[in-house]
């Protein structure tokens, strides 16, 4: 990991953290300053999802991975304002953050909700879910943990399905379309993104499941 390079170069409060702070693989007990289930969200935007998870469940701790900078801010304000101390925030390269930075069997949850498809062939590369990833998202994460992924972009679903297939004794993961607009309400959106996108209509896909012992 090169230093300042992708991660910024201190940490802003006591939400926002940079990993190249501290030696690595982490010590969440250590971050967090407190044991506990450690879920991680991947593209947290300005984190609806992750401070109501961390609302409603105060014992357990969460992390999300933004690389926007002034959503990382807007995470830090408003989980000050509504008392959360139980969650940390970092601006990061999801890949290379996994790869260096989380502890083996240390994560109870992994959260992909509405990632960037990159959609032209050519920016495939970029995609998160690559074979490379899934085999760190395997070491990261505990026997049991819990997966929830959606995306509005059937060719990335394709392609998450595809790659996910290729570990069948390690993820275990049901598929969910759901294209009626009629039986998903706006007040249920986790992120801002699935707010507009069930008010649009749009066809939504879903994969969750959890990860095995092997």
């Amino acid at each position: 990991m090169e230093r300042g390079k992708r991660f910024s170069p201190k940490p802003l409060n006591t939400v926002i953290f940079d990993p190249v702070t501290s030696s690595l693989p982490l010590v969440w007990a250590d971050l967090f300053g407190r044991g506990g289930r450690v879920e991680l969200e991947v593209g947290c935007g300005k984190g609806r999802y992750l401070l109501n998870q961390a609302a409603d469940h105060p014992e357990v701790n969460y992390v999300g991975l933004e690389y926007a900078r002034a959503y990382l801010e807007t995470i830090a304000e408003r989980a000050g304002r509504r008392g959360l101390g139980n969650v940390r925030a970092a601006r990061c390269e999801a890949g290379e953050f996994f790869r260096e930075a989380v502890p083996p069997s240390s994560l109870s949850a992994f959260y992909l909700l509405y990632p960037d498809p990159w959609p032209k062939k050519r920016h495939h590369k970029r995609r998160l879910v690559q074979d490379e990833f899934l085999a760190d998202l395997r070491r990261a994460l505990q026997p049991g943990a819990k997966i929830e992924i959606a995306t509005d972009h059937a060719g990335y679903f394709d392609w998450m399905v595809e790659r996910f297939a290729r570990w069948k004794g390690t993820f275990v993961l049901e598929q969910r379309v759901v294209s009626e607009p009629a039986r998903l309400d706006v007040s249920e959106g986790r992120t801002n993104y699935e707010c507009k996108y069930i008010a649009e209509g749009r066809t939504l896909h879903f994969l969750s499941g959890y990860r095995t012992g092997f």
